[in-house]
């Protein structure tokens, strides 16, 4: 039996392509192996990631999502229960990266600032609105907002993107507050930079730059999106049913929260 044998999740930004969708892919295929039966959404198509949970036994529905969109949301949450009959687990995963082009903050355009807010604020605020009737209905839930180390060590020359993951967890300290006596739990996890093959062809090139990364970490080792799954597991399963409210951070000892 799996950890999540009759749960049904969501998990956003879940197509393959870059390190936050590809982490998304990872996310989702996690919990169909632990027994849950899994919403994956994106603007992209997810239907390649539906099919590798198929074919390793479990069940999905890919569909294209728009997390700036409340409607295109509502419509996710509406499909979900009609084909799964409940909801359960909402993974906000969907966002703008941190591999987005370093701007200082004179250089900062207001519309980029508003384009990062939509997609990495608006959007995890609107799929839990979305999600919280059903998993009402249901007595409990789990809702993970994926933040960032960043909110806590900070990063220059990108002062939208660590603002938005720092909203990210005082969305979740508030929301735990307000969802706790209907049995919703709301955590946040996090995590530092996650290898991809632009990142170790970057690291290749410059090795010192590499070895200089890892300096700051207490164990000086890369992270792959398999070292996030399981934390994420662990946080939509009952095994963490006394946690809400809480950050937890992936990074190899990067930072310390």
């Amino acid at each position: 039996m799996g950890r999540l044998d009759g749960k049904v999740a969501i998990v956003t930004g879940a197509a393959h392509g870059d390190q936050r969708a590809a982490l998304g892919s990872h996310f989702a295929k996690a919990l169909a192996t632990e027994g849950a039966k899994v919403t994956v959404a994106d603007m992209k198509d997810c239907s390649s990631v539906a099919d590798e949970i198929a074919q390793a036994g479990g069940t999905a529905l890919p569909l294209r999502v728009d997390v700036r969109d409340e409607q295109s949301i509502k419509d996710m949450v509406s499909a979900t229960v009609k084909r799964f009959g409940r909801l359960d687990i909402l993974v906000n995963n969907a966002a703008i990266g941190s591999n987005i082009p370093p701007v200082s903050i004179g250089q900062l355009a207001v519309s980029e600032w508003d384009e990062l807010m939509a997609v990495n604020v608006r959007g995890p605020f609107l799929c839990a609105k979305a999600a919280i009737p059903e998993m009402r209905r249901n007595g409990y839930g789990k809702i993970v907002n994926v933040g960032s180390s960043t909110m806590v060590s900070g990063l220059p020359n990108r002062l939208h993107y660590v603002t938005a993951k720092g909203a990210i967890l005082a969305m979740t300290r508030s929301m735990a507050r307000e969802l706790g006596p209907d049995g919703i739990r709301v955590n946040t996890i996090a995590y530092g930079l996650i290898m991809s093959p632009q990142s170790e062809h970057e690291f290749a090139e410059d090795p010192v730059r590499h070895k200089a990364y890892l300096s700051h970490r207490s164990m000086p080792v890369d992270i792959y999106p398999r070292d996030i799954v399981g934390t994420l597991v662990f946080l939509v399963s009952c095994d963490s049913d006394a946690m809400t409210g809480q950050f937890v951070n992936v990074d190899s000892g990067g930072v310390f929260v």
